[in-house]
């Protein structure tokens, strides 16, 4: 529960930014996040986050089909999954991994154009274990489990062997326990899965908005990645994904409000399933 101070100063700002939502200002102001970012200036050096990666220069003239896509509470951003299914695209036949699946949008995406998804998330007996409600646990895998090209995997990452898998890994997703710890744990367990150098991985929630950094996941990220690789992190932009990318990439950090430099065209078509 936010501290009677955190609160006060959550409405305060309400006042001159009655835009934001008041969950949102009750989590980037909290405790937590402020000593996350302590904690990364302090160890890491840094308190401005990842560079970042114009999403325009990692896919110049991008143009991407997001479906399925339902716009339902936490659904990833369509510009989320648009951005893993073009770096799926990348590879002649992409061997993709997903940490945390909640309705499958994400994996039904990237199926579409990859040869082979995993899919590692709660299995429904740990999902009631740990009290989530019956909707949540009905709606597992609507999307994608039917799909031939999917396998499906219930168990908690932070325990299960991943080399029982026996492969390694062009994309990987890192979307399951939001946790700092969470995050740092399924962070170590993934970079053992890669591929080769062109492999990348993707975390999901690396800002409370595109622009609004959540210093818990940063936290995670640094404390779980091997530091030889603590230089290759971005952000991405336009997304709520942190990137791990080798090659040194244009990047560079901006300040927030980033002047709208870049726009997109959506075409919305809906259908009733």
């Amino acid at each position: 529960m936010a501290k009677p101070g955190t609160i006060f100063k959550a409405l305060s700002r309400l006042v001159g930014h009655p835009r934001e939502s008041l969950s949102l200002i009750l989590d980037s102001d909290s405790v937590d996040q402020k000593s996350a970012r302590e904690y990364v200036s302090r160890t890491y050096g840094s308190d401005r986050g990842f560079p970042q990666i114009d999403l325009l220069d990692l896919f110049p003239g991008l143009s991407v089909t997001v479906a399925p896509y339902t716009y339902l509470s936490d659904t990833s951003l369509a510009v989320d999954i648009a951005l893993l299914k073009s770096l799926a695209g990348r590879y002649d036949s992409c061997r993709y991994l997903e940490i945390g699946t909640l309705r499958g949008e994400s994996i039904a995406n990237v199926a579409s154009v990859a040869a082979e998804c995993v899919s590692v998330s709660l299995s429904e007996d740990e999902m009631r274990t740990r009290g989530f409600e019956k909707n949540f646990i009905a709606m597992r895998n609507f999307f994608s489990h039917d799909l031939p090209n999917v396998t499906h995997i219930g168990h908690d990452s932070h325990t299960f062997d991943f080399g029982t898998l026996g492969k390694n890994f062009d994309l990987i997703f890192v979307d399951g326990d939001h946790t700092r710890d969470g995050i740092r744990k399924d962070t170590e367990k993934v970079f053992p899965l890669l591929k080769d150098d062109r492999s990348v991985i993707v975390w999901h929630d690396y800002g409370f908005t595109t622009e609004r950094i959540r210093w818990t996941t940063v936290a995670g990220i640094l404390d779980g990645c091997p530091p030889e690789y603590r230089g290759d992190l971005y952000h991405v932009s336009h997304t709520k994904c942190a990137l791990f990318m080798r090659g040194k990439p244009d990047s560079a950090f901006y300040d927030f409000p980033r002047y709208p430099d870049t726009v997109f065209e959506v075409t919305l078509r809906g259908r009733k399933l």
